[in-house]
């Protein structure tokens, strides 16, 4: 697996496999529900007019892609933890070569370019 396929599997993985998620649950039957927080987010969701309910995934969408952002800041060494003094390596298999150092650029390009339509 290269950089390229790693960011774009973490992409699918997360956004548009989490926000197919997301759909589902929104449009599953509030009654079934039984945690609390799921309980006042479907009554919440089923008060919203079809415009809010795009607002609500896009929002989803965008604190998904944040998070994203955020740990591949990390992993990239552009973003510290407190304390932290080593940088990570990420590398899969037997392969030395890392995998981060760019991750978060590379995510922004894939996100810019809107590959796979991951946004619909």
């Amino acid at each position: 697996m290269n950089k390229y396929e790693f960011v774009t599997q973490i992409r699918k993985s997360i956004i548009a496999d989490g926000l197919s998620d997301y759909r589902e649950i929104f449009e599953s039957d509030p009654s079934e529900a039984k945690a609390p927080y799921w309980i006042r987010a479907l009554s919440m969701h089923g008060e919203l007019n079809e415009e809010e309910r795009k607002i609500l995934l896009e929002i989803i969408r965008q604190v998904m892609v944040d998070t994203i952002s955020s740990v591949f800041s990390i992993l990239d060494g552009v973003s510290y933890f407190a304390g932290q003094k080593e940088d990570f390596k990420l590398t899969i298999g037997d392969s030395r070569e890392p995998l981060n150092g760019d991750l978060q650029e590379l995510f922004f390009i894939i996100e810019e370019d809107g590959e796979d339509c991951l946004s619909r």
